[in-house]
């Protein structure tokens, strides 16, 4: 058994653009599988650089991951 997290909980502790990042991801495939989209994609949606988008979408992963599985 696991423990039960509700998604608002988890989204609440992304940051306003961890929460973009993730939204603009989802929006143009990166989540798909196969994958239609890459970080460079995610980026230029979101007006940034390759390695910033990448950095929060690693960083929003990341809570997520230990908001469903950490201790």
């Amino acid at each position: 058994g696991g423990r039960s997290v509700r998604p608002e909980s988890v989204v609440g502790e992304l940051s306003d653009r961890q929460r973009e990042a993730v939204e603009t991801a989802v929006a143009v495939g990166y989540y798909d599988t196969p994958r239609d989209a890459t970080a460079e994609t995610v980026a230029v949606e979101m007006g940034c650089a390759r390695s910033t988008a990448a950095e929060h979408l690693q960083r929003a992963e990341a809570k997520t991951m230990l908001a469903l599985f950490g201790e």
